[in-house]
């Protein structure tokens, strides 16, 4: 799925910055001509021409003053969510965000979850209240702001999801430690791991008893997983997973009807191939489910992009307006630039 590119906002910032001073520059000329004009007897014109070139600087100071206080209030956040210094202008995509977080998640993984709720989101919320009171702005930039503050409880909420499904990930990778070790004790001898095996392949893939050999499940196992691992992948977790988390190793088992026929078909020497293709699944499963568990996050990450830029480019377009100039041209995006998460192949 894509959520489309969040525009590159901090090139937007500099523009901005730079228009206003060149703006403010042409005021003070307006001034000077003005003078000139009035006693001159031209003074109408021109009288209305410095209103104008006023009119036009204001809005070009408030997109000045959002963007400073943007990288200010909201500045702290992202630094706090990525655990380093960051100019969140200078991510052009989703998938890049989603890399910084999950790389400030593994470095402090037993924490991290904590540090989001009691730090970072705090910073977030401080940020939003101090944006949703920005002063003396323009009626024009009020819609585009209103916008942008309401991007922010959204992300706040995502990272609230995000923090919660982080910490089911210990388990997860429990689960699939279990698979691969009980799965290497599986033998046509029912102790407790083969017993526990068998019925986790019973469990795992419902239609067990039609697959006529090894090749045909493994087949199966690699189509399903290259397809979406995650659906498959947490079932056989959720439902499953007990059967091999849950063994008294090295001791006797129960076996039940299907134990012989299912020993016969899909053991071989090592089970090396069967290992593999449950391996995969599982590392095909936990990659998608990082991008499940941040896709609340990113999809308000991008309408938080695009509302931040919208601000900026509001105040310029309103400002070539009034001063009867032509809409500044926008920024090509740069080449390669992806879309939210699963954009990538």
């Amino acid at each position: 799925m894509s959520f489309g590119a969040p525009p590159p906002g901090m090139d937007e910032y500099q523009r901005l910055m730079a228009e206003r001073d060149a703006a403010a520059k042409r005021k003070r000329l307006v001034y000077g001509v003005v003078l000139v004009a009035v006693v001159g007897g031209g003074g109408f014109y021109f009288m209305q021409q410095r209103k104008k070139s006023a009119a036009a600087q204001a809005v070009m100071d408030a997109g000045g003053r959002f963007a400073e206080n943007e990288k200010s209030q909201m500045g702290p956040f992202w630094n706090c969510v990525m655990s380093s210094e960051v100019d969140i202008g200078m991510f052009n995509s989703a998938d890049q965000v989603q890399m910084r977080i999950e790389s400030a998640f593994f470095t402090q993984q037993k924490t991290y979850p904590d540090h989001l709720v009691e730090e970072c989101i705090p910073k977030l919320k401080g940020g939003m209240a101090a944006m949703a009171a920005l002063p003396d702005m323009p009626e024009v930039l009020k819609a585009p702001l209103d916008k942008y503050v309401a991007t922010l409880p959204k992300m706040a909420s995502g990272l609230e999801t995000y923090s919660t499904k982080l910490r089911t990930r210990g388990a997860v990778k429990d689960v699939d430690g279990a698979i691969q070790e009980i799965g290497g004790a599986f033998t046509a001898d029912p102790t407790a791991e083969s017993v526990a095996f068998a019925k986790f392949l019973s469990c795992a893939v419902p239609d067990l008893d039609k697959k006529k050999d090894l090749q045909t499940l493994l087949q199966d196992l690699a189509d399903t997983c290259k397809k979406d691992a995650v659906p498959f992948m947490t079932k056989a977790r959720t439902d499953c997973g007990s059967l091999v988390t849950n063994v008294e190793k090295g001791g006797k088992g129960t076996p039940d009807k299907n134990f012989k026929a299912i020993s016969k078909k899909f053991i071989e020497e090592d089970n090396s191939r069967l290992l593999q293709a449950w391996e995969f699944c599982g590392k095909r499963s936990r990659k998608g489910k990082k991008q499940l568990d941040l896709e609340d996050f990113l999809m308000a990450f991008g309408d938080y992009m695009e509302s931040r830029n919208d601000v900026v480019k509001t105040a310029r377009e309103e400002s070539a307006r009034l001063l009867g100039q032509p809409p500044p041209k926008e920024k090509e995006k740069a080449p390669g630039a992806q879309g939210g998460p699963g954009s990538a192949g």
